[in-house]
């Protein structure tokens, strides 16, 4: 019997390549023109860097990343997301040192263990884009008109923008606190899943997809209504930035992404041509990361299109 792709993972055919490298050069064209500068990473990392930027209890690294233990009794990972890696890139090379507004983009081959359905792949391509120094509201919906600026130039026009605050250290914290104890009631009734994470990561119960449990999350406290001055304040001009670009958007206070380290502006852009899976590009702010990760104190801001 002849010896098949590994489930979840697909070759790229000749008759396909062309469509392939088109889209990789309207990135370099269209990143350039905004200042953005290309950066390779390695495609497996140290398994911490995984654990402590995109959050241990995440579904993420909990569940669905690809580790191995290396032949010096090191752990190593093939890297389920892109942005982890290019912050570990940027303080290892000092790059904000001689550039503290820097701006680069990445793409390349990504790695998760996931039940393979439409629109998922084990192994999947992804084109990142990130920003690091950035701290005005401006720059959030200069982030936002880039994704869908690249969107329109792959020919996918046919989308909708979807918005939230998820808030910072100052207030977030308190807000889980309060899902926690919201959950502690409603959770019994629940999906497993969401019975995991009501106490592990409640954020992420706002995720949930399961249609029996959608009643009860609705009830549930909304992020939006606990964020801090500073984050509202910030929220308010992402938005009104938005509307003076005109581009359209809907709000979404359950929109909170898969990653620990998002804060303030999330966003995510999904498209109904892709069948079960309808998330084509998803991103946001992750002020702190840098720092968490062992370099200086920047902001940061970024988007991934699979």
């Amino acid at each position: 019997m002849a010896i098949q792709a590994v489930r979840g993972t697909r070759d790229i055919l000749p008759d396909e390549v062309g469509a392939w490298q088109r889209i990789e050069a309207a990135a370099r064209d269209l990143f350039a023109r905004y200042g953005y500068r290309e950066i390779r990473t390695p495609v497996f990392e140290e398994t911490e860097l995984f654990a402590r930027g995109i959050g241990a209890e995440t579904d993420i690294v909990s569940k669905e990343m690809y580790t191995f233990a290396d032949r010096d009794g090191g752990s190593l990972t093939l890297r389920p997301e892109a942005t982890a890696g290019i912050v570990r890139a940027v303080i290892e090379h000092n790059l904000l040192n001689t550039d503290p507004a820097l701006k680069v983009f990445a793409m390349g081959p990504m790695f998760r263990r996931e039940r393979p359905q439409k629109g998922r792949y084990r192994q999947f391509h992804q084109v990142d884009v990130e920003a690091f120094g950035f701290t005005s509201p401006t720059v959030d919906a200069e982030t936002i008109e880039l994704a869908l600026a690249y969107l329109d130039a792959c020919g996918v026009r046919q989308h909708e923008l979807v918005l939230n605050s998820v808030g910072d250290r100052h207030c977030r914290p308190a807000y889980v606190e309060r899902l926690r104890q919201a959950l502690r009631d409603v959770a019994p009734s629940m999906c497993a899943d969401c019975q995991r994470r009501a106490d592990t990561n409640p954020l992420r119960v706002l995720d949930c997809k399961v249609e029996a449990d959608q009643a009860t999350i609705d009830t549930l406290p909304r992020i939006t209504d606990h964020l801090c001055e500073g984050c509202a304040t910030h929220f308010a001009e992402v938005r009104r930035q938005l509307d003076l670009l005109g581009i359209p958007y809907r709000l979404s206070h359950r929109l909170v992404r898969g990653l620990d380290y998002y804060v303030r502006t999330t966003f995510e852009v999904t498209s109904d041509l892709l069948g079960a899976q309808s998330s084509v590009l998803g991103g946001g702010r992750y002020d702190g990361l840098v720092k968490d990760l062992g370099g200086k104190d920047a902001a940061g801001i970024g988007f991934a299109v699979g």
